[in-house]
């Protein structure tokens, strides 16, 4: 599998467990009714979880050329997987979150740092006159 399926893939699977976890929110965990902690938990994890997707998805367009460019690809690949387990484990904890929270925005946040550095912008060398 190349990596712009892969980003596809995992982006458009993150985007169908969107509306399930929305469900889940609503009628399994009754978020409404809960103190305003654990839903404020829910609803920023469940949102992640869009972000998450979206990034794939956006990603899923282009190929990797870079070793950065690579290490970030897989790092937002695997975002998705520990954003949904702290969607399930977080709200239990309060306002402390897990370290499988932590992983997922460390892995945005270190591809973040990954792609900027190596996408940066480049003055365009003038052709000698």
């Amino acid at each position: 599998m190349n990596w712009s399926r892969a980003h596809w893939l995992v982006g458009l699977l993150t985007l169908l467990a969107f509306p399930l976890t929305g469900q889940y929110m609503r009628h399994i965990a009754a978020v409404p009714h809960l103190d305003s902690v654990p839903r404020l938990i829910f609803r920023s994890r469940h949102l992640f979880l869009l972000v998450a997707g979206v990034a794939n998805l956006a990603l899923s367009n282009s190929q990797p050329f870079h070793r950065a460019q690579r290490v970030a690809s897989v790092l937002i690949l695997v975002a998705p997987l520990f954003l949904v387990t702290a969607f399930f484990i977080d709200p239990a904890r309060g306002l402390h979150s897990s370290t499988i929270f932590r992983l997922g925005m460390y892995s945005f946040w270190i591809a973040g740092i990954l792609l900027a550095i190596v996408n940066r912008p480049r003055r365009q060398q003038t052709p000698p006159a």
